[in-house]
């Protein structure tokens, strides 16, 4: 991590794992700029004073990568500074496989972690189209861009994954903030107040953690299929439209001099 005068998480009461994913040092030397580029889980909760700090942040986009029926079970506000959002719903076969697995006594939690790797490994082999959508809409973005999930962790984790590494940021870099979900204690507390009682009393510690936070394993996992599908991640970005220009183009925008 860089010392900085910016806070990497951002306190919005009701928000989960909100953070800015910029302040990183690329490998050329240059910055990836700060208050541009944030993450985080669903927004539904907000209190009105998390809202009017939302506004402060000056966020042109919010790029929301749940399913259908997930925003709307637990849908983002509409009045402004909300009135932004673009909606690429991820579906993933694996992810519904994972809760099963979590509501499945004879499930261990080995399996689990099992199910949580796949679904990550799945995001890289089979979601090309959604995270080109992504990529559009963040060539087009002039102020913020924030995209999201669930719980801002894997969906979320992978796309900004791949956008820190168009930007020149190293892979252990990347890893780092990947595993930042893991100090969420908003995440935490709402896994455990909300999540541990509807998946049942079978469900240990290890398990919670699987649905609450993130392992080294389930990233490696996705940017391993990337390294079979497509060789390197350049070959995966030029796959979903990111060829040299729109690299350099990026890089303008999001670094510094």
């Amino acid at each position: 991590m860089h010392e900085t005068e910016y806070s990497r998480f951002i306190t919005l009461p009701g928000s989960l794992n909100f953070r800015d994913f910029g302040g990183y040092r690329t490998r050329d030397g240059r910055q990836v700029k700060w208050r541009k580029l944030f993450r985080s889980g669903a927004l539904s909760m907000l209190n009105d004073d998390a809202k009017d700090h939302f506004g402060e942040l000056n966020i042109a986009v919010i790029c929301d990568l749940r399913k259908a029926d997930e925003a709307n079970r637990s849908s983002t506000p509409d009045q402004p500074p909300f009135d932004c959002k673009r909606h690429i719903p991820i579906e993933q076969a694996s992810n519904q496989m994972l809760r099963e697995a979590m509501m499945d006594s004879n499930k261990s939690a080995a399996d689990r972690i099992g199910f949580a790797i796949e679904t990550n490994r799945e995001l890289a082999r089979n979601h090309h189209q959604e995270y080109r959508q992504l990529f559009e809409i963040l060539l087009e973005t002039d102020g913020g861009f924030l995209l999201h999930c669930s719980a801002g962790k894997d969906r979320t984790g992978f796309g900004a994954a791949l956008i820190l590494a168009t930007l020149g940021v190293d892979e252990e870099t990347i890893m780092e903030d990947y595993l930042l979900t893991n100090q969420a204690q908003c995440l935490r507390e709402f896994t455990q107040s909300t999540l541990r009682p509807f998946y049942g009393d079978h469900i240990d510690d290890t398990s919670m953690e699987v649905i609450g936070g993130v392992r080294p394993e389930f990233l490696q996992a996705a940017l391993d299929e990337v390294q079979v599908t497509h060789g390197t991640i350049t070959g995966y970005l030029e796959e979903i439209g990111i060829d040299d220009n729109r690299k350099q183009e990026l890089r303008r925008k999001l670094l510094t001099s």
